[in-house]
């Protein structure tokens, strides 16, 4: 919420800031637990907005399901990376991952 001389509220503020630490820890690969301790963060608190700002859908406009172009089984798949909500990461390569691919296109349709 903005103040009568146009600044932000404290709490606009710190909702700006936390959103931003959050994208910058997507984009760095690491866990949550290696992106605070390089970023001298208590991981709690890491986790608490983390949290806060993904009920208020405040985290760069995320969507639940993304579209992603659908491939032939045929067509090669290198390597396929998939990140839960609690950060767990999984990746599969070469053949496991185009074995992926297919039995989650499968699920779906």
């Amino acid at each position: 919420m903005k103040q009568a001389d146009g600044a932000l509220s404290g709490d606009e503020t710190k909702r700006t800031l936390w959103a931003r630490r959050i994208e910058q820890w997507k984009r760095s690969g690491k866990t949550q637990r290696e992106f605070c301790a390089r970023q001298s963060i208590a991981i709690s608190t890491f986790q608490w907005w983390r949290a806060r700002l993904s009920r208020s859908g405040a985290t760069s406009g995320q969507a639940l399901f993304v579209p992603l172009p659908v491939m032939s089984a045929t067509e090669a798949v290198s390597a396929i990376e998939v990140e839960l909500r609690s950060g767990t990461r999984m990746r599969f390569e070469g053949e496991a991952a185009r074995a992926a691919v297919d039995r989650l296109i499968a699920r779906v349709r």
